[in-house]
């Protein structure tokens, strides 16, 4: 029931920064008319948001060792691979943003270490 109740807690986490980061997004839409990049990274972060819900026992056992909400690591690696959805990252699904974060906590990680 632990791990059960972790997973849903890290599928949250994810969630709540990917929607997070749609709203700053979209907040540059304003500033920036001319740059489709933000509406459309934007959008490809609600959709994460909405797909991290179905998160596979496969992509929680690459994160699980990554995953600690408290953790300055844990939030400074997601609030990385969120701002790179649509800009840095060109592939839009959930495979590739878990791919993408577990590279980015592997990379902070090994720096801290």
């Amino acid at each position: 029931m632990m791990m059960l109740n972790e997973k849903n807690d890290c599928i949250e986490s994810i969630a709540k920064t990917l929607e997070r980061t749609s709203a700053w997004r979209k907040s540059l839409t304003v500033r920036w008319p001319d740059d489709p990049r933000n509406a459309r990274a934007s959008s490809r972060l609600d959709q994460l948001a909405a797909d991290v819900a179905s998160l596979t026992d496969y992509q929680w056992a690459a994160l699980q060792p990554h995953f600690n909400w408290a953790s300055e690591n844990w939030r400074d690696g997601l609030n990385q691979a969120a701002r790179q959805v649509g800009f840095h990252n060109r592939s839009g699904d959930l495979d590739y943003f878990i791919e993408a974060l577990v590279q980015n906590l592997s990379v902070s990680t090994s720096i801290a270490a």
